[in-house]
């Protein structure tokens, strides 16, 4: 962060001569687990998110969606992942981590920026119903199908998330291939192609149009009938893909992977499809225990997410309406290191997530340290806890140290250099934040602290 950057985190024009200051952090938690007390008076509506995750070998969801929702979608996904080198062999190896989001209200993904990148991971996220679920499936076999080395056509990789989006995953076995409805009724109602098939050719097969809606729904009868009526099927799309890669021109590369002309496979392809006549298809997954689901923070989920959470934050209840857990018995009270705890996890993140969001961040972070001390008996909890309290304690600091950088601004401002030099390198010294830390480091060692 440069020092126009820095500028520009504070609201208003600079005076003259002086030197802009830091803002803080904005809150980063939200309200998680909604808790009506019968009887209690009337307040303004207040939108809640119930933020949880579950893990799944390679797979960790997190969302708002039923506890259900997202126990079911991380054991679907994380057969799938061990799935698809049997189903296409040879053009999947080791699957790289997925972290999802699956929202139940659109506006609780909004409140998250995830990623431009994700390194070595995929992240993906959806807000919905079963349709976000489904959604999620697709995204996540079209990243799979793309990180694959070689990496499947464009066709290819998105004929089989179509394929896979119906998939479901019952103990030791998972259903995949069901017959797609919407798909069958438009290639039902579409005549066959002219010329050269655009399905092969298609740079992208995204998009909201029914042109687009068309070239899914052929990429996926294409991958049904070759995963269904082909014995080897799944070997000749991992051919397809190798002799791309290796250059080969795109006829040359189909005919020698699948025998056929394009046309002539997506005309059958498609009367495979129409006809309606093909049953699901079973396979074993190694069976596992369900995924245990434990509360998290919208901040736990941004960073597990490898995003941030939003600037800015919904209308929340009035700080003073915030409710504290019933006091604790009079020799507990006498503890004032400790604060107060209440046995229900849930409601105390909740209540430390209200505390963050008022801007009492250090108080809440005391809070959530005693919470977390207190799970040793159940180390799963406490682990899963321990992310919220690092991303709080990162932000806690944060603020401390921006708070101390402006001190500095203030002294440094009314002429008091000396003072204002040992904070400036307290600050570059501390400060986890790149930009913070460049920043106090120049100010630091400029002969002036870096006055303009």
């Amino acid at each position: 962060m440069d020092e126009a950057g820095a500028h520009s985190l504070a609201s208003g024009r600079p005076r003259p001569g002086r030197v802009r200051r830091l803002r803080p952090l904005a809150p980063l938690l939200a309200l998680l687990l909604a808790a009506a007390a019968e009887g209690a008076a009337p307040r303004p509506a207040v939108v809640r998110e119930s933020w949880r995750k579950v893990e799944a070998g390679p797979v960790t969801v997190v969302g708002t969606a039923s506890d259900p929702r997202l126990v079911e979608t991380a054991a679907t996904l994380a057969a799938l992942t061990a799935l698809l080198p049997e189903i296409v062999p040879g053009a999947f190896g080791a699957p790289p981590p997925l972290v999802v989001a699956l929202a139940h209200e659109p506006e609780h993904l909004s409140r998250i920026s995830l990623p431009s990148r994700a390194g070595g991971r995929i992240v993906l996220a959806a807000a919905g119903g079963e349709e976000a679920r489904e959604a999620l499936v697709r995204a996540a076999v079209v990243a799979l199908a793309r990180r694959s080395r070689p990496a499947l056509p464009e066709w290819a990789a998105t004929g089989l998330a179509e394929y896979l989006s119906t998939a479901s995953v019952s103990g030791a076995r998972a259903t995949l291939g069901r017959l797609v409805p919407r798909h069958v009724s438009l290639l039902r109602a579409a005549g066959p192609p002219a010329g050269r098939p655009a399905l092969f050719v298609a740079p992208s097969l995204s998009g909201d149009g029914p042109a687009a809606a068309l070239l899914r729904a052929e990429a996926w009868a294409v991958v049904h009938d070759l995963l269904h009526a082909s014995p080897d099927g799944g070997e000749r799309l991992a051919r397809h893909a190798a002799l791309l890669g290796e250059g080969r021109d795109a006829g040359t590369a189909f005919a020698e992977a699948f025998g056929d002309t394009e046309r002539s496979l997506l005309l059958r392809a498609r009367a495979h499809a129409v006809a309606g006549r093909s049953l699901a298809r079973f396979l074993p997954v190694a069976s596992a225990p369900p995924g245990r689901v434990l509360p998290l923070t919208r901040t736990g989920a941004a960073g597990l997410l490898g995003g941030a959470v939003a600037k800015g934050r919904p209308a929340e209840e009035p700080a003073a309406n915030l409710q504290e857990p019933p006091a604790p018995s009079s020799s507990a009270a006498r503890r004032p290191s400790s604060p107060s705890l209440s046995r229900d996890v849930p409601a105390e993140v909740d209540l430390v997530n209200r505390l963050i969001d008022a801007g009492r961040e250090e108080e809440a972070l005391a809070r959530l340290e005693a919470l977390h001390a207190s799970l040793g008996r159940d180390p799963e909890m406490q682990r899963a806890l321990g992310w919220d309290v690092a991303e709080v304690r990162r932000v806690v600091v944060h603020n401390r140290l921006v708070r101390r950088y402006n001190d500095a601004i203030a002294l440094l401002n009314a002429g008091r250099l000396a003072e204002a030099l040992p904070i400036f390198r307290e600050v570059a010294e501390k400060a986890e934040d790149p930009g913070l830390r460049r920043l106090a480091w120049e100010r630091a060692t400029a002969p002036d602290g870096g006055r303009r």
